[in-house]
């Protein structure tokens, strides 16, 4: 299954501390294959989303999102999306080298 997460973050200033931890966090998952794609809304500092591959909703919740430092420290909301995967262009993945 996937699922669209999108990151907001109301205060920049409340998220400074927590953002390095957040870039560890995302990196490990993308490495380990759940995280498919990530990336910060523009301009930066409002937020991101992530495209997630994992078993289920109840995944993505407990395992993914509540570990996020971000998340712990209350300093973005989440909204999370179960999604189907159409037609994905070449271009975007020349694109992201």
């Amino acid at each position: 299954m996937y699922f669209l997460l999108n990151v907001t973050i109301p205060s920049l200033e409340k998220a400074k501390p927590h953002l390095h931890g957040h870039m560890e966090f995302l990196n490990s998952h993308f490495d380990s294959g759940f995280f498919k794609m990530f990336g910060p809304y523009l301009p930066g500092g409002t937020g991101g989303y992530a495209v997630i591959e994992a078993s289920s909703l109840k995944e993505v919740e407990e395992t993914l999102v509540a570990a996020d430092p971000l998340t712990k420290a209350n300093a973005c909301s989440n909204e999370i999306h179960e999604i189907a995967l159409g037609r994905i262009s070449s271009d975007l993945t020349e694109q992201s080298k």
